[in-house]
């Protein structure tokens, strides 16, 4: 079946560490996600689903390659576990973005990266659902600026960082329980992660013969919101951004041979990962 929307190809997981799939709902515009179904993106009524954006693998790699196409209804699905997507949307940098029905593994991190304005600011939270506050858990998580996409890559997923010279805003994507965010201070959890009370686990999941998939729970979101005056579409800011720019993940001498891995230029055998370990692999 062809699918322009979504073309099929194969990746070996076990030919990187941290290989797994992803998937987010990503909203920034009210009233075009309202027309979903309605006007614009139906299931089975021929409604057209324009292109808005594309969003493709972080790095040199992918910089000639569009990536797969964006639309109203943003549901995005894919390879995680390396130097993150990249997202651009084609009407310019989005005020607000909310993540929601976010599937991922705590062991194959995903980051998002969206380009800016330069000098932009950001207020960025984790919100639960059907949650109040007490001594015992939280509802809410502020994010806190570090200093580079790799302190974001190996954070527990509540920190954001933002390239001064290019306007690229890059966080780490988890999957927080349903109706709470700490137990009370933040966490990451894992598989092993206990649910609110005690009561079953943090994270549901679909798990059968040493498979284990994270299954998204409705209501939690990510808000990300830009300090950026709002253009004549109050959705996005009203500067523009610098022309594309190419999310870096290689090391000086390396070059990029996967969405997770560079290798050396001068000695193929010794690669890298997106994790930091090495490999004396072929590439």
């Amino acid at each position: 079946i062809y699918d322009p929307h979504g073309p099929l190809n194969f990746i070996k997981q076990s030919n990187g560490p941290e290989r797994g799939l992803g998937h987010i709902k990503v909203r920034w515009d009210d009233a075009i996600h309202g027309e979903v179904g309605v006007t614009v993106c139906g299931n089975g009524n021929s409604y057209p689903c324009p292109t808005l954006g594309y969003i493709k693998h972080a790095g040199e790699k992918f910089a000639s390659d569009n990536g797969l196409p964006v639309t109203a209804n943003a549901d995005i699905a894919g390879p995680v576990g390396g130097y993150g997507w990249v997202l651009q949307l084609d009407q310019g940098a989005p005020v607000s973005m909310k993540l929601e029905l976010i599937e991922v593994r705590w062991d194959t991190p995903l980051l998002l990266h969206v380009q800016y304005p330069i000098g932009t600011g950001f207020t960025i939270e984790a919100h639960a659902a059907w949650c109040s506050t007490d001594q015992y858990y939280s509802c809410k998580e502020p994010f806190q600026q570090v200093g580079s996409v790799a302190d974001v890559r190996s954070s527990l997923g509540n920190t954001y960082y933002v390239n001064p010279t290019t306007g690229v805003l890059t966080v780490r994507v988890i999957q927080t329980p349903q109706s709470f965010i700490g137990n009370p201070d933040w966490f990451l959890p894992d598989n092993n992660s206990v649910g609110k009370w005690g009561n079953g686990y943090a994270i549901d999941r679909f798990e059968r013969g040493g498979v284990y998939l994270p299954k998204m729970s409705y209501g939690p979101y990510l808000q990300i919101d830009a300090s950026c005056a709002a253009g004549s579409n109050q959705a996005f800011c009203a500067d523009q951004v610098l022309q594309s720019v190419i999310v870096d993940v290689c090391p000086n001498g390396y070059s990029q041979v996967a969405y997770d891995k560079c290798c050396s230029d001068s000695d193929p055998l010794l690669c890298e990962f997106a994790d930091g370990t090495n490999t004396n692999t072929q590439r």
